[in-house]
């Protein structure tokens, strides 16, 4: 169910408090219209996914590696949080895994 993601386990095993550190980090995308905010969190996805490389991130989303640099920019002013600090790049992985693994509304 959670693909081996340690993440996503600690994502559900303290719904409230998980949630509230999703609510939080990723609240500050709330003001983006809705394809814009899918844009930054599809470009966050595929840049975890292709181990923090640009470019090959940018092979798989179809732009140019510095379009996934911007918007990677862009996640960290919006969160506060720096993909370069070790903690703060596990409080946005895991308040992305909160929020894919919760219940639709």
């Amino acid at each position: 169910m959670f693909d081996n993601s340690v993440l996503a386990v600690a994502a559900v095993s303290a719904p409230e408090v998980t949630k509230k550190v999703a609510t939080v980090i990723l609240g500050q995308f709330d003001d983006l219209p809705s394809e814009e905010k899918d844009v930054l969190i599809n470009t966050f996805r595929a840049w975890l996914a292709n181990q923090g490389s640009a470019a090959n991130a940018a092979a798989q989303l179809h732009v140019h590696p510095n379009t996934v640099r911007h918007r990677l920019r862009r996640i960290e002013a919006r969160t506060g949080r720096s993909l370069a600090v070790p903690n703060q790049l596990a409080e946005l992985c895991l308040a992305f895994a909160v929020r894919e693994n919760m219940p639709a509304p």
